[in-house]
């Protein structure tokens, strides 16, 4: 099966909080690379032509930001378009996202003051640092690198 026969969630937000249990500021910062992805290499959401790997450290809340990968570009785990690469910490997480047709690679970073500010979330400041998350432009939250 070349496509994922869904689509798009109309909306986003629930869309994580009904898979992931909650949205918390790590599964939006998935989310938002999966779609800044999708807009840069042209790919549809659903349609698997890209690979997706998420270096991370195993561990929540790091690892959540795999599950917001999924909802931002319809890949799956499952599918094994989405893998998980651990890391030792904070410092390494990222997400190499690769065109499978051409090759073509783009690195996703998230910004060290961002990292810095979720890496301890406390419950009560979880809900407002995920609408920050979401609210911040591309050049806020991450560097992306060929």
């Amino acid at each position: 099966m070349a496509e994922n026969p869904g689509r798009p969630p109309d909306d986003w937000w629930q869309a994580l909080r009904d898979y992931h249990g909650h949205v918390g500021p790590w599964n939006v910062l998935g989310y938002r690379i999966g779609q800044a992805a999708l807009r840069l290499f042209g790919a549809r959401w659903g349609d698997h032509t890209l690979d997706i790997t998420c270096h991370t450290p195993l561990r929540t809340p790091f690892s959540c930001i795999a599950d917001g990968l999924v909802i931002g570009t319809g890949n799956t785990i499952g599918r094994l378009d989405i893998r998980l690469a651990e890391v030792a910490d904070r410092s390494a997480v990222g997400v190499t996202i690769r065109r499978i047709a051409d090759g073509k690679t783009l690195v996703f970073t998230p910004r060290d003051t961002f990292l810095a500010k979720i890496e301890k979330v406390k419950p009560d400041t979880v809900d407002a640092l995920a609408r920050e998350c979401a609210d911040l432009s591309d050049e806020q939250l991450l560097r992306i690198n060929q």
